[in-house]
């Protein structure tokens, strides 16, 4: 009989520790793919930054251009 109690806490103990490893590695998977999922978002949102702020250097640029232009254009009138 008390072998049949020492074989049943054994078998109770293993089942336990395997669901808790199981719960451990799922609850460590969903971390895992949140974090993932965070992480292309925040890529996506550096890229778009990144493109905005190219498309204002090439806008800035542009304008300094033109005042450039404007600038020589009235200094020869001035002459």
């Amino acid at each position: 009989m008390t072998r049949m109690i020492a074989i049943a806490v054994v078998a109770g103990l293993a089942v336990g520790v395997l669901a808790g490893f199981l719960w451990w590695g799922t609850a460590a998977n969903r971390t895992r793919d949140e974090l993932r999922t965070l992480q292309t978002q925040k890529a996506d949102e550096v890229k778009g930054l990144q493109d905005k702020l190219k498309k204002t250097e090439e806008e800035l640029q542009s304008e300094r251009e033109r005042r450039g232009r404007l600038e020589q254009a009235l200094s020869q009138g001035k002459k």
